[in-house]
């Protein structure tokens, strides 16, 4: 009897993550290769954006689609994370015209992009810490109460801080150098990190808590630090998309890592799945097309003979209706609780003919 082609499985947490990763990164790399070649720049800086705004949405979901807890807080460590990026990189005239009250040391540092976002990164992460640890002890619906003040805290630090950020006052001078290679890179190694994170044993024991918290704590389970290394590692990343975001805009103001820019990366999470990373990168892409469609209506748009006005808001306003309406429909967002490489598996051992299933008794 001819021998059956051995069953492609993936017993194995790294190789789910690995594979998940590879099918999310092709995606990406489409995107990103007919970008390069296809769009003009100032669409490509479009695509830089998306980029970034994975990165974030990824980072969030490490914490939000792990613990279950809603996260309004991320945005503010994406600002920590810019204006420390700003800091190691501008060029010391620029700090003494903008910032003429910077210690010395650092108003005398200009550091290359890639370790500046390195040291970013450590900061940033030193930063979730700190602010980790009175959130993770606290109820599921007391934490997302809690992640809000610390986007009021934060907001308020960096607007007060004058000698170090400008205050309200735009904070110009940084180089510009995030490209779409780069915001590609950050973005693949945002899913790679978020999927290895999700597939261990940490992941595995907080997503049992998500479900169920009292029966968790009743095996064993570390509920209160389990939760602040998701605070912490998904702090990391969304640390790298503020980097990233920094050198993409080259100047920009404590109000860009406000209100705004949080309601858009929780409306991406929310429309594509929390508790997935494909769900992530999938509603991702879906909102930041849709509000690139909106943003040309809102600004003013003309459909045949008609010129319609400036919509002020419409934006924000779709977006809360597709909230609603994927909240009505699909609680789980449009691509649900299974990972892309999920999906793969399971349309693959739909199409395995019956000749290579075993016979019942076959060794």
């Amino acid at each position: 009897m001819p021998r059956r082609r051995p069953a492609l499985t993936l017993d194995h947490p790294l190789q789910r993550a690995a594979l998940g990763t590879l099918l999310l990164g092709i995606v990406l790399v489409v995107v990103a290769a007919a970008a390069q070649s296809l769009m003009r720049p100032a669409e490509q800086r479009v695509v830089v954006n998306l980029l970034i705004s994975i990165i974030a949405v990824v980072g969030i979901g490490i914490y939000s689609g792990n613990t279950g807890i809603v996260s309004f807080g991320h945005v503010s460590l994406m600002g920590v994370a810019a204006y420390t990026t700003g800091l190691l990189t501008m060029s010391p005239t620029v700090k003494a015209s903008s910032l003429p009250h910077l210690p010395t040391w650092l108003a005398s540092v200009q550091l290359e992009i890639l370790p500046a976002v390195a040291a970013t990164i450590v900061v940033t992460t030193v930063v979730a810490i700190v602010l980790g640890l009175p959130v993770s002890r606290l109820a599921v619906s007391a934490a997302s109460i809690g992640t809000l003040g610390v986007l009021v805290i934060v907001n308020v630090v960096m607007v007060g801080a004058v000698d170090l950020t400008r205050g309200s006052q735009t904070f110009y001078g940084v180089p510009t150098v995030t490209d779409i290679p780069i915001a590609l890179a950050g973005a693949i190694l945002a899913i790679a990190v978020a999927r290895v994170f999700r597939e261990s044993v940490a992941g595995l024991r907080l997503r049992a808590s998500r479900e169920d918290e009292l029966a968790s704590r009743s095996m064993g389970v570390d509920v209160e630090n389990l939760r602040l290394l998701a605070w912490v590692v998904s702090g990391a990343v969304v640390g790298l998309a503020g980097a990233l975001l920094a050198h993409s805009l080259g100047a920009f103001s404590p109000k860009e890592f406000y209100f705004g820019l949080t309601f858009a990366l929780l409306a991406m999470l929310i429309v594509g799945g929390t508790t997935t990373v494909s769900g992530a990168v999938g509603g991702t892409l879906l909102v930041s097309l849709l509000i690139e469609l909106v943003r040309r209506v809102e600004n003013g748009a003309t459909i045949g003979p008609f010129q319609l006005p400036p919509l002020f808001g419409l934006t924000e306003v779709v977006l809360g209706l597709v909230i609603l309406l994927v909240m009505y429909r699909r609680r789980e967002g449009l691509l649900g609780r299974r990972e892309i490489d999920e999906w793969v598996m399971g349309w693959r051992r739909a199409r395995q003919v019956p000749s290579e299933i075993d016979a019942p008794g076959e060794q």
